[in-house]
């Protein structure tokens, strides 16, 4: 079987660490598999062993330098090489199924040539999302229900006006969009499968072809040969509580690294600190006696034996921290982020000290604009997290029950790729 591996490469790692989880257990299964990346995660990919069949410019939604709500009006040749690349692709390794992650521009391959679509897409873009997106307003409290009752309409329209219209437009101009009319003309044909958990990421209903197959994650970073293994972790964390910092890919300024790190220095706890892919070790202070800074980390091993975990608010994140038993606080810089971290504190999980207006929820940049109180606030939120023991203890039975749930998430993907295509 030929498997063409499409994940969003132009913005943060999740994506991307996401289809190696899964090209690592296809390839344990004898299959072929291949990618397309944009230019700036290429040679990562390459570097874990798979070939790279077409590459673009970045398309990234996550641009340091172009949050605006009309960012895909603004860059639509880049999207239009990125989709090309795809199809391009596709045809060449003559693909029995394409796997995109996270799909929410739509199944592009599908349209332009009919080989099936697998989605790993998030809970919170599916078009049966309990939550808003950016708001979450997930839970069954009075307040929540009229809030999103009234504002669902609203956040369709602006969806469509902003989005989907722009998606249309590249599909045409590409010249297979000529049926395509509507959102939902554009989504229909792709099977989604949603890499989180029901209950953290609630659905008004789910159709045929969506299901839930649990947290995904990739092992590769285990693998680092480095200086935290196991030991080294407890050892360094001693008879103290640990924080682990985590940014990933989503925040561009270095000061914002500089002013967090230089802030945690205050928390009597020690600390882990994984820079992600945007800026060299270098660029940072030295280790101490209570801070290790790395660029990647061996994250599952350091969320096994953190007491508290600081990150985005990205779904990936999240997840891993949830699934160890470790409370959460988020400081999200994403309109995807906001979703997550405010479905922390509706569960009790965690704590979102960056929370956007409600009045500005559909714009995107929005949620870029970090208060410079942050670092403070961040400080704040790890004390009252570390004193207060109700949110591990919630988290702990969180973990269990996610841990019920879903025993094998990419094995329930293979399985579903196999039944797919047959």
């Amino acid at each position: 079987m030929n498997i063409l591996l499409t994940p969003l490469t132009s913005s943060s790692i999740a994506h991307t660490i996401r289809a190696l989880e899964l090209a690592d257990r296809l390839t344990e299964k004898g299959e072929k598999v291949y990618f397309t990346s944009c230019t700036l995660k290429k040679d990562f990919i390459e570097s874990n062993g798979y070939e790279v069949i077409k590459s673009y410019t970045p398309f990234n939604l996550n641009d340091k330098d172009d949050q605006s709500v009309n960012y895909l009006a603004s860059h639509k040749q880049e999207m239009m090489e990125w989709f090309k690349a795809d199809i391009d692709a596709a045809k060449e390794v003559k693909a029995d199924v394409v796997v995109t992650s996270p799909g929410i521009l739509g199944p592009h391959v599908t349209h332009a040539t009919g080989i099936p679509t697998i989605a790993l897409l998030n809970g919170q873009y599916v078009q049966g999302s309990k939550g808003l997106i950016g708001l979450s307003l997930s839970s069954d409290k009075l307040i929540d229900v009229i809030v999103r009752t009234i504002l669902r309409p609203i956040f369709n329209y602006m969806t469509v006006k902003l989005y989907s219209s722009e998606v249309l437009d590249a599909y045409h101009k590409l010249g297979f969009g000529f049926n395509l009319k509507k959102r939902k003309d554009v989504y229909e044909p792709m099977h989604v499968l949603i890499p989180g958990d029901e209950e953290f990421e609630p659905q008004r209903y789910l159709d045929e072809k969506t299901r839930f197959v649990g947290p995904l994650f990739w092992k590769g970073f285990e693998t680092i040969n480095g200086d935290l293994t196991d030991g080294a972790l407890r050892r360094f964390k001693g008879e103290k509580k640990m924080v682990f910092l985590n940014f990933g890919g989503s925040v561009f300024d270095i000061k914002t690294y500089k002013s967090i790190i230089n802030e945690l220095e205050k928390i009597n706890a020690k600390k882990i600190v994984a820079l992600g892919p945007n800026f060299e070790r270098e660029n940072f202070p030295k280790d101490t006696e209570d801070m290790i800074i790395r660029k990647y980390v061996p994250g599952l091993r350091v969320s096994s034996i953190a007491d508290l975990i600081v990150n985005t608010g990205s779904q990936g994140a999240i997840m891993q921290a949830l699934m160890y038993g470790k409370p959460v606080i988020a400081f999200p810089v994403g309109i995807d982020q906001s979703f997550y971290s405010n479905r922390l504190e509706e569960m009790g999980l965690g704590k979102n000290i960056n929370k956007s207006n409600i009045f500005n929820f559909t714009k995107r940049e929005s949620y870029q604009l970090l208060d410079n109180n942050i670092p403070k606030k961040i400080v704040v939120a790890v004390n009252e997290v570390l004193k207060n023991d109700i949110y591990t203890q919630n988290v702990i039975e969180y973990s269990k029950r996610l841990k019920s749930r879903y025993l094998d998430p990419a094995g329930e993907i293979l399985s579903y790729i196999y039944d797919t295509i047959k």
